[in-house]
């Protein structure tokens, strides 16, 4: 499996200044590709690096909030060559879908199909199989992701016990949006991530999402400070950076 970050920022103020691209995440398994949380500038990142959409196998989409789905719709578009071809697979929340949705109306007939996801479901596109975890704590239908136990993909949440555990892979990747805690907002912070990757001992860890918190106090610096108090070897992603799982 291959992993590309196509953008690393996180929540409103680094998505408005694009301080750093917030394209998501791109994920290759033998033939199968899947997009997933593309956020806004996600079709444009994708340009960047000469992947085409039009080979996407699917979409997936962790929560309906704009930094991760705000391309949704034109990645349907180009997933199926503006639905002139009918394939591919679209997952999200219901939420992202019912009331208030961010999945227009009149492309939802573009993929082959669009899947509801539910907690602690399997699902299978192609080569590539995942899992959700149970619903995460934040502001609107949110799940994290399982891919077998190579990758975890811990998505915005509040921290709760069991997160580490949910999420245990050989690779994991931590959306770390504050610097500090905040109660009131449903998000991890760096003493989150810590625990996280303390509790679960991945082979590797890497931070993404960054808030403008994190992103003023240089993200490389925070991953060398919690590798060293961790024993784990915990990495900040970076714009474009791919690595084999």
């Amino acid at each position: 499996m291959k992993l590309t970050f196509m953008g690393t920022a996180g929540a409103r103020f680094m998505v408005a200044k694009q301080l750093a691209a917030s394209g998501g995440i791109y994920l290759e398994e033998g033939d199968t590709r899947l997009s997933l949380d593309p956020g806004p500038g996600a079709i444009v990142q994708y340009a960047k690096r000469k992947v085409d959409p039009s080979r996407l196998h699917g979409i997936v989409v962790s929560h309906r909030h704009l930094d991760h789905a705000g391309d949704v719709n034109v990645m349907v578009e180009a997933m199926t060559e503006g639905g002139f071809k009918h394939r591919g697979r679209l997952f999200c929340p219901s939420d992202a879908l019912d009331e208030d949705p961010v999945v227009l109306q009149y492309l939802r007939g573009f993929p082959e199909e669009i899947v509801r996801l539910q907690p602690e479901t399997a699902y299978e596109v192609g080569d590539i199989r995942f899992a959700t975890t149970p619903r995460h704590i934040h502001g609107s239908e949110t799940y994290g992701f399982k891919f077998g136990d190579r990758l975890g993909w811990v998505t915005d949440s509040e921290y709760y016990e069991g997160l580490a555990d949910q999420h245990a892979a050989e690779v994991m990747v931590i959306h770390t949006v504050l610097r500090e805690c905040i109660p009131t907002l449903p998000h991890l912070c760096i003493a989150d991530a810590e625990r996280i990757v303390g509790d679960a001992k991945p082979r590797l860890a890497f931070l993404t999402h960054y808030g403008t918190t994190v992103w003023r106090a240089n993200p490389s610096k925070i991953a060398a400070d919690l590798s060293q108090r961790t024993g784990i070897d915990v990495r900040a992603a970076s714009d474009g950076l791919s690595l084999e799982l």
